[in-house]
């Protein structure tokens, strides 16, 4: 059992990031809320409202962004949506 994942972000102004030793992504959506850990099922979605990551040397937070976003075998992917969005 991993305790750990891999997040990929894939944004049209800042290219591929990876970030590597990921606890936990949250979203939070128009429509509902996900909490997604290590060895979580397999989802694919699109989103409106925000994203939280965080994990061991990671902590970020993207505001009012529209995208998609897959989880499959401790990778989560995220793709932004070109438009805008705050980031903190």
């Amino acid at each position: 059992m991993h305790t750990s994942f891999k997040v990929r972000i894939f944004e049209l102004d800042h290219g591929l990031t990876e970030y590597e030793e990921v606890k936990l992504v949250r979203i939070i959506s128009k429509e509902y809320n996900l909490l997604i850990m290590a060895d979580y099922l397999p989802l694919i979605g699109e989103f409106d409202g925000n994203i939280d990551i965080k994990g061991e040397n990671v902590e970020l937070s993207f505001k009012n962004i529209k995208g998609f976003y897959m989880n499959s075998s401790n990778v989560f992917n995220l793709m932004i949506n070109e438009g805008n969005y705050e980031f903190e």
